[in-house]
């Protein structure tokens, strides 16, 4: 697919999301889409007074989120600034895939992130997470340039956490000079911003009193017993709806501790070069979900991270790329089903919400196991194995 029916595709795709978030057209519970970028229209606002969210527990941003959403609402208020910025994050995404993609005569990538919306919904424009998935994608294509790799990274993690584990994709041969512009920039940023804003780190104590999220991988137990027999409350805190019910505090924990020791056999394979045959951008991927997987909350705009990874990724498709993609499609377009239209209906334990979050939940792990054992596959290769790979 050539640039031009591909640059035409984006747009059009673009235009959708817009009318759509803007009930300009039809789309069901579109009132929700930006739902959230009234909330930091309203931080910003307040930002703009010298009135930071030091207390407010739905503030779950490092301080560079805090710039981003006074820009925006300095452009204009009423979500036009914000999402009016957010396309711009999505158009340079496109960008950096379509030049890469000249380079290497490869649509696919800039193909996958054209679709994102249409798979995941128009909440692609209505959620932080683009302007990440921006950092992210700069830094993986970077990622042979060590100085542009740290920095495209620290600015990622000062906009929110999840980038850090981008450094687990670090070449061996140039990990020490990337991680010292990575720390390097993410010292001076944060040193900057603290000036501006006291206690910008903050959000990190909030972090601590989060529960398990209705969507979570953790909460799944939960919302099958309250769609059958049982009954499982549920209450809006720290910015989600989350489980009120016993044993959240030891399903959070079990779930974190098998997230925290997958993570850690990761970082074992690459800290002892058991992963150096392995492309960068397949680790990165791993890295992510892993971390969606076992995180106390799953919510829809995640998927704008993988999405971005994923496109990445199709520079140089792993094996069983193509079901990994199918895998990962399947579980965004239930995630746009269920959040917003049947999200009160999925809330209340409805018998079909439910089914379908289960096969959400079930396609994401059966990605995320199929990348796993493709970089286990890797890890278990003997050094011959490895030298032959890297002349092919």
């Amino acid at each position: 697919m050539r640039a031009v029916p591909l640059t035409l595709s984006w747009l059009a795709t673009r235009v959708w999301v817009l009318l759509s978030g803007f009930s300009v057209i039809f789309y069901p519970a579109s009132e929700f889409l930006f739902s959230d970028v009234r909330l930091y229209d309203w931080w910003a606002g307040n930002i703009a007074d010298a009135h930071f969210p030091i207390n407010d527990p739905m503030w779950q941003y490092p301080p560079l989120a805090a710039v981003v959403f006074l820009v925006g609402y300095l452009i204009a208020g009423n979500t036009v600034g914000f999402v009016f910025l957010a396309l711009i994050a999505d158009l340079a995404i496109f960008a950096l895939l379509i030049q890469r993609g000249r380079e290497q005569a490869n649509s696919i990538p800039a193909l996958i992130w054209t679709i994102a919306p249409l798979v995941m919904g128009p909440i692609l424009l209505g959620r932080f997470d683009v302007f990440v998935t921006l950092a992210a994608v700069v830094a993986l294509l970077s990622v042979g340039k060590a100085r542009r790799f740290g920095v495209a990274i620290a600015v990622g993690t000062l906009l929110k956490v999840w980038p850090l584990l981008l450094l687990l994709a670090t070449p061996k041969g140039s990990a020490l000079k990337a991680i010292m512009w990575f720390l390097a920039t993410f010292t001076i940023g944060s040193f900057m911003l603290s000036l501006w804003w006291n206690e910008s780190f903050s959000f990190i104590g909030g972090q601590r009193s989060r529960g398990l999220q209705i969507e979570s991988v953790g909460a799944l137990p939960y919302q099958l017993w309250n769609a059958g027999p049982g009954n499982v409350p549920s209450a809006f805190q720290f910015g989600a709806i989350e489980v009120v019910a016993s044993g959240t505090s030891v399903v959070s924990l079990v779930v974190t501790l098998i997230g925290l020791a997958l993570m850690g056999t990761l970082f074992y394979w690459r800290i002892f070069g058991k992963l150096n045959s392995a492309n960068p951008s397949d680790i990165a991927l791993l890295a992510v979900l892993i971390s969606i997987v076992s995180s106390r909350v799953l919510s829809p705009q995640y998927m704008v991270w993988v999405f971005g990874l994923l496109a990445v990724c199709a520079f140089a498709p792993q094996q069983n790329f193509k079901k990994i993609t199918i895998l990962i499609c399947i579980s965004a377009g239930i995630g746009q089903i269920i959040y917003p239209w049947w999200y009160i209906h999925f809330q209340q334990g409805g018998v079909i919400p439910v089914a379908a979050h289960t096969i959400r939940i079930v396609t994401l792990l059966w990605a995320t196991s199929i990348a796993w054992k493709n970089l286990k596959d890797v890890s278990r290769q003997n050094p011959s194995q490895i030298a032959a790979h890297q002349a092919s």
